[in-house]
């Protein structure tokens, strides 16, 4: 995985050339994951469960929502 850019709340890179945006705004609100293919395709584009309280855990839930 190749890392653009990253923070508590906040990640950004690439995996298997698909690009990996994860958000969440405040600590206690849930990740928002977009991920998007090579051709612009949306993978995986939605709210991540509440219970994924770290970005580690939100790259783990958009590698595997993704099926990268």
């Amino acid at each position: 995985m190749r890392i653009k850019s990253k923070s508590r709340n906040h990640f950004w890179g690439h995996h298997k050339g698909a690009e990996i945006n994860i958000e969440r705004e405040r600590q206690a609100d849930p990740f928002y994951i977009i991920v998007t293919a090579k051709d612009g395709g949306y993978l995986y584009d939605g709210w991540a469960p509440r219970e994924i309280t770290s970005i580690k855990e939100a790259k783990k839930e958009a590698l595997r929502g993704a099926m990268l």
